[in-house]
């Protein structure tokens, strides 16, 4: 029996508590901030077996002038897998799935992960993830870095006089804000609403599901890594740095403190993310710090073939828009647009 629960439900806080591929895009605090920030309807599709749960999966309902009403599992997280206890789960939960996209109306429902080869359910689009395996010894972790791209700025970046402090107040995180604007606008993409970040800190870095790392040159904050976790598993979610200081390879610091803390803290893994295949030199990146590459497709539930072609023109013209212009542009194009781009 497929059946919807809120998403602070006992039931859905149990699976996930038990379930070994839950991640923090799975918890009840992650989902009500995305559905609180940008106004959207969450809903936990659950498939019920007597005392134990066969499966479920979060899904938001999005609406927005740009790209209509639509169904997600689950909008701004890089991946979302159906918590399921066999195949049998899963094909009720993807019946359970189509049943909650006709009820709402919705000609598609977007899964963030790849699914079964079943009816009605066609391949999205295309990424990679990178996983970095932590053992409980720092040392073995360093020494699977790549020697000159990883290792040597390290060691740049240890003798730089930078030092690295963990955010403890919000003025920290505001700190982190400026930093990621000016990042998001050097890219040319709208950032995120100030309102997400002081959810992000209340609702998850304040309840311990999370932190934020800054590196400092006095009392200057010139790089930030902010982190989210669930269970044994380490999340690389925002990162943000000022070019000046590049040199001086604060992003490195960072990352060596979270990695070795998280070998320390005994995580089984740090997640760095979505990654678009064409953009060899993250990827590269990413793989130098001992990160093993998969492969990340969502799925698209819908009566007949979707197209999910995408015209590139209107980012392009953004990204023109936002680095020629001042940072105020990209912040009030984060308000009025961000939550229409999920």
């Amino acid at each position: 029996m497929v059946t919807h629960l809120a998403p602070g439900d006992p039931r859905w806080l149990g699976l996930i508590n038990a379930h070994p591929d839950a991640t923090i895009f799975h918890h009840p605090a992650w989902i009500g901030l995305i559905a609180d920030c940008y106004r959207y309807r969450p809903t936990i599709v659950m498939v019920e077996r007597g005392a134990a749960p066969g499966g479920g999966i979060p899904v938001i309902e999005t609406r927005s002038l740009l790209r209509g009403r639509r169904l997600v599992a689950l909008p701004f997280s890089d991946a979302c897998a159906p918590l399921v206890a066999d195949d049998e789960s899963l094909a009720e939960l993807i019946g359970g799935l189509h049943a909650l996209r006709r009820e709402r109306g919705c000609p598609q429902l977007e899964v963030r992960w790849g699914l079964p080869e079943l009816p009605g359910v066609y391949p999205g689009a295309g990424a990679l993830r990178h996983v970095t395996h932590l053992p409980d010894d720092p040392d073995e972790l360093f020494r699977r870095f790549h020697r000159t791209r990883v290792q040597q700025q390290i060691r740049v970046a240890e003798k730089s006089g930078l030092r690295v402090e963990r955010a403890a107040r919000w003025e920290d995180m505001a700190d982190f804000y400026d930093l990621h604007l000016r990042t998001r606008r050097r890219h040319g993409v709208p950032v995120q609403p100030l309102r997400f970040f002081r959810l992000l800190w209340e609702r998850l870095i304040g309840a311990g599901h999370g932190f934020l790392l800054l590196a400092r040159d006095g009392n200057k904050a010139v790089a930030g890594a902010l982190l989210l976790h669930w269970a044994r598993d380490l999340v690389y979610k925002f990162n943000a740095s000022d070019p000046l200081y590049w040199p001086m390879a604060p992003n490195h610091l960072l990352l060596w403190e979270a990695l070795r803390q998280g070998c320390l803290d005994g995580y089984r893994s740090f997640d760095w993310g979505r990654t678009d295949t064409e953009h060899v030199g993250l990827r590269d990146f990413k793989r130098g710090w001992g990160a093993e590459e998969h492969p990340l497709r969502a799925s698209i539930l819908a009566d007949s073939p979707p197209d999910v072609r995408a015209s590139g023109a209107s980012r392009t013209l953004m990204v023109h828009v936002i680095r020629r212009s001042p940072p105020w542009v990209c912040r009030a194009l984060g308000e009025l647009l961000y939550g229409q781009l999920g």
